[in-house]
């Protein structure tokens, strides 16, 4: 609709995951770098989690596309699943055979097909999205997957995304021996006010428009109502270029977003605001509608504290691998610098004085006499 009229060569504000169209923030680029050092060392199960809409499954897709040629990759959707149901779609995904109803049957077909793949020197990798909806028979289904062992690594290495939700669930003492074996996490945060400034200039650009065909104010003004949730900033976007075109703008400003905003209504809500007045309720409904908006006020406090206690995490994860590198680098230079040869202390040696003949004793007068007279020295 409004394509042409700003330049664009396609729509740049779209909601469906689009790789291509991935904006790499800081955020973004170290759960990335989570992500490949988990699956390229091969230690354990990486837990990658964000908020609805903070471009997970983007980033995953974004992450399939780089390794789908060297690994061989199985990918689910559906989480809804138990245990056996998961082993069954897993051993689909990678095309391993047919699963049956006998699951030592279809466990033993996955691991001959993953031990074969061990010996061509193939890693395969289980994404499963939307994590945080599998059910407690589900995740020790994953967790007896992960026993799947080769002779230097996992035979299998698997990726669990999904909302805060799935930390909570990772959290129950009776997931305790799954919790151990993650080795790496990484939680999604939303964007600042700067990232998102950035990102809606990098959508426009990506799409062959303008990098300023927003306004600052406009931008600001996206973020706060979108509270820096990538995919509530392209609805928020599209719909302010649809009132742009048809009022005939050459740009987008505050006022067409606060607009689009006003007409959503509670839509565009930030976490944790609620509207100002709640909607008339009768003498009879006043107290159970106090606690529902109670109730989800609170909700909303702990979903936020969650998200900043997993930002949290994340940092202080991120800061043990940099020491971790650190004391590896220091510790190559360590062997790779020249010893000092070192000098033996020269023990002392004892002086030794060579040892003087025994002189004989000098003859007395009775042993003169004696020599004399038989015909000795004198």
């Amino acid at each position: 609709m409004y394509e042409k009229y700003f330049h664009f060569k396609e729509r740049p504000f779209t909601i469906v995951p689009n790789p291509r169209c991935l904006f790499m923030s800081a955020k973004h680029k170290l759960a990335f770098a989570h992500l490949q050092y988990g699956l390229m060392e091969g230690t354990g199960i990486v837990v990658l989690t964000g908020g609805i809409g903070t471009g997970k499954t983007t980033l995953l897709r974004f992450l399939m596309g780089k390794i789908e040629r060297a690994m061989d990759v199985a990918v689910v959707f559906n989480t809804n699943v138990t245990g056996e149901e998961l082993l069954r779609l897993i051993i689909r995904e990678f095309e391993a055979g047919e699963p049956g109803a006998d699951k030592a049957a279809n466990l033993a077909m996955l691991n001959d097909f993953l031990i074969e793949r061990f010996r061509q020197g193939r890693q395969a990798i289980v994404i499963i999205d939307e994590a945080q909806n599998l059910s407690r028979e589900a995740l020790e289904e994953v967790r007896l997957l992960s026993n799947l062992q080769g002779s230097r690594r996992p035979l299998l290495q698997l990726v669990l995304a999904g909302q805060p939700e799935l930390r909570r669930k990772l959290a129950d003492p009776a997931l305790t021996q799954l919790a151990q074996r993650i080795t790496s996490t990484f939680h999604l945060a939303p964007l600042d006010a700067d990232e998102t400034r950035q990102y809606v200039r990098f959508r426009l650009t990506q799409a062959g428009g303008s990098p300023d065909l927003f306004e600052d104010a406009a931008v600001d003004a996206v973020h706060r109502a979108s509270g820096g949730v990538p995919r509530v900033i392209n609805i928020l976007c599209n719909n302010a270029l649809v009132h742009a075109f048809a009022d005939a703008l050459p740009a987008v400003t505050a006022e067409v977003v606060g607009g689009v905003v006003e007409e959503a209504g509670s839509m565009f809500q930030p976490v944790g605001n609620q509207p100002d007045e709640a909607p008339e309720a009768s003498p009879a409904e006043t107290p159970s509608l106090e606690m529902a908006v109670r109730v989800g006020t609170l909700e909303d406090r702990v979903r936020t504290v969650e998200e900043k206690l997993a930002a949290r995490n994340t940092e202080i994860q991120i800061l043990q691998f940099e020491i971790a590198a650190l004391k590896d680098r220091l510790a190559a230079r360590q062997e790779a610098s020249p010893r000092p040869a070192v000098i033996p202390e020269r023990t002392p040696v004892p002086e030794v004085r060579p040892v003087q003949a025994a002189q004989p004793p000098s003859p007395g007068f009775f042993g003169r006499a004696v020599r004399a007279l038989f015909g000795g020295e004198g």
